[in-house]
């Protein structure tokens, strides 16, 4: 029997580090490093991202889940995210299934809502995204594909962990010419498209957990990223919505689910 693929209202994988940085500020472009070092494509790239103070981009994910027999499936989900540092985080989901999805976080308190259950769950935690993140996953156990990226601490997150970073070619069916990167860490392999020139903000990923059962791989493709996007106070506000019910955060996870099967880790 197939096990269920998505058991809490986020689910997924938590991006692993990979590279030594030094923090700049965010630019619209700048000069592209030489091809023959890619750890300063991937040094850009995370640079600039935790340099925004705010942006949005639309995603398209998908990661595989090794059934019993071996036999890997893939399931796909659409997320919008929008972070406004240093304390505002809004993650819309929709899953393949059409189960629609949301998690906010105000800089007070942090909320995980299931449309097609009319559930929600909250949870009090001052401080930045980091502060939020770090307690989303390891005191309630959620899962949220990427976090380390939607934080102003990627760059220096990525210090110890990277073993290997390489270039593999310019790719030129990308939207725009793109570097393709491929690295290891301990845990996972890794490949990037990132832009040889402009906007250095990552186009695609792809993680393959390689000390997994049957080393399931994660990828995601950023579709349209925003630096000045269109955003107000009510963008994360959170009103339950008539007739929703309000569980624990320990209601939304179940043994035996997705999580089970692709964990993140350090």
């Amino acid at each position: 029997m197939i096990p269920t693929k998505m058991a809490s209202i986020v689910s997924g994988v938590v991006f692993c580090a990979m590279a030594v940085f030094t923090p700049v500020q965010a630019e619209d472009s700048a000069t592209a490093p030489a091809v023959e070092n890619p750890q300063s494509y991937f040094s850009r790239m995370a640079n600039y991202l935790s340099a925004a103070r705010q942006f949005q981009v639309s995603m398209r994910l998908g990661y595989d889940v090794v059934q019993a027999s071996g036999q890997k499936l893939e399931f796909s989900e659409r997320r919008r995210i929008t972070v406004v540092r240093p304390d505002r985080l809004r993650v819309d989901i929709e899953k393949s299934d059409g189960e629609k999805a949301m998690v906010l976080y105000d800089g007070k308190k942090i909320t995980a809502y299931s449309e097609a259950h009319q559930v929600y769950a909250e949870a009090e935690i001052a401080g930045t995204i980091r502060d939020a993140l770090v307690y989303f996953l390891r005191d309630l156990n959620m899962r949220m594909p990427l976090a380390i990226m939607l934080t102003e601490n990627f760059p220096a997150e990525m210090e110890s962990r990277v073993e290997e970073l390489a270039f593999v070619e310019i790719s030129a069916i990308t939207a725009t010419p793109s570097v393709h990167l491929a690295g290891r860490t301990g845990q996972i392999d890794f490949q990037m498209w990132i832009p040889r020139t402009g906007n250095p903000l990552l186009r695609r990923l792809v993680i393959t957990y390689r000390r997994e059962r049957g080393q399931p791989n994660f990828w995601a493709d950023f579709l349209d990223w925003n630096l000045s996007p269109a955003i107000t106070d009510q963008t994360f506000a959170f009103a339950p919505p008539a007739g929703a019910e309000q569980i624990p955060f320990l209601a939304l996870t179940s043994e035996g689910s997705m999580e089970e099967n692709l964990k993140g880790g350090d």
